[in-house]
């Protein structure tokens, strides 16, 4: 990050070797995450939900935006600072007039913000289905209705920002990319819409990571397993954190130029572009750390997060049910066991442990048993 002397603009502005390292490093960590996730799935011989294939199509958004990041830095259209108009302009010229570079920044911000929304709305809602996996046997149920309706609203939600990134102009769409004082003519909502979109995506990182917490901590469990299972849930805070200095950064910005402070504007776009990519980045890589728990608690001889949940979910179908359960509809889709559940008279609810058996196929698949009043 390098800063400039007498610019109004607080904060540190990305460089040309911070974008291409974020256009490179960050995708690249989000494939090696997206893959370790899928190789998860396989050990686990489970199949692929919709939670995995949301977090896929996150994935190819995050790529298109380091592609972008590498274009940019590549052309001189970001990292750079802006060089000075011609001498001699007049001020209905500068208003027409136009950056060669920062046009170039435009056409790219153009396709960025698209797959922008796209990632936040796949890794969104690729978390919420994640939750249903875990937490959802009746569809019916207060969360299941809660979560389904989450779902659509961030369909909806991310429909509305990407028609608003397409047609902030109208049909007027090469205004996108503009001199000012085109933009300023046939663009009247731009600044309205980035406020929106940064506010609400905050508001809705918050909502979604807090979600699944009345669940676990309704449970009859030892508060210590509580707090485990909370602790590896809320380990997305940090995309949360990375949102909320996008939005500093994005409020901040708007409040300076619309201003008319010493700010330069080419390298104002790159940094929130810059913390745009972060933020999805860390979100994709922090809705794969509960999956990828199992890989660290098996090589460290632990329970892991999935096994737990697995006994969770278990406790959720007894609770909806007032039969034996046999279906592999109550199970979660990443372990799909048969479990044994016993129902006797006047014994108080219990999960045993899962029996111990070696080899593979009809042996792996060992029952765990069950007992409830």
């Amino acid at each position: 990050m390098t800063s400039r002397s007498g610019d109004d603009f607080p904060f540190p502005y990305a460089s040309t070797g911070d974008c291409y390292a974020i256009g490179i490093a960050l995708p690249a960590v989000a494939m090696v995450v997206v893959g370790l996730r899928m190789y998860t799935r396989r050990t686990q011989r489970a199949a692929l939900g919709a939670d995995d294939w949301l977090i896929v199509g996150g994935l190819v958004s995050i790529i298109a935006m380091g592609i972008c990041f590498i274009y940019g830095a590549a052309t001189g259209a970001m990292g750079q600072p802006t060089p000075p108009p011609p001498d001699g302009l007049t001020d209905e010229e500068m208003l027409s007039y136009i950056d060669p570079g920062y046009e170039v920044l435009e056409k790219i911000q153009f396709p960025f913000q698209i797959f922008m929304m796209l990632a936040y709305a796949f890794i969104k809602m690729g978390i919420v289905a994640f939750y249903r996996r875990l937490f959802v046997v009746d569809k019916r149920s207060v969360f299941g209705i809660v979560t389904l309706v989450t779902q659509v609203v961030l369909v909806l939600w991310s429909l509305t920002f990407i028609l608003l990134v397409i047609f902030p102009c109208g049909r007027h769409i090469w205004a996108n990319w503009g001199a000012t004082g085109d933009q300023l003519a046939l663009c009247p909502v731009v600044f309205t819409s980035e406020y929106g979109l940064t506010g609400s995506d905050l508001i809705l990182d918050v909502y979604i990571f807090l979600l699944p917490l009345p669940c676990v901590w309704k449970l009859h469990m030892t508060t210590q397993r509580k707090v485990m299972v909370s602790g590896i849930l809320l380990l997305a805070a940090m995309a949360v954190a990375a949102s909320i200095a996008r939005l500093v950064v994005y409020v901040k910005a708007i409040t300076l130029l619309t201003a008319g402070s010493d700010v330069d504007e080419k390298l104002v776009v790159t940094l929130g572009l810059y913390w745009s990519l972060l933020e999805s980045g860390l979100a994709l890589i922090a809705a794969c750390l509960p999956t990828l728990s199992s890989l660290f608690f098996k090589k460290k001889g632990g329970k892991s997060l999935t096994m737990m949940l697995q006994s969770l979910r278990s406790v959720f179908s007894l609770r909806s049910s007032n039969r034996s359960v046999r279906s592999e509809d109550s199970q979660p889709i990443y372990l799909q066991r048969t479990f044994k559940v016993d129902v006797e008279n006047g014994s108080s609810g219990q999960l045993a442990k899962p029996v111990e058996t070696t080899g593979t196929g009809a042996a792996a698949n060992a029952p765990y048993e069950v007992s409830r009043t």
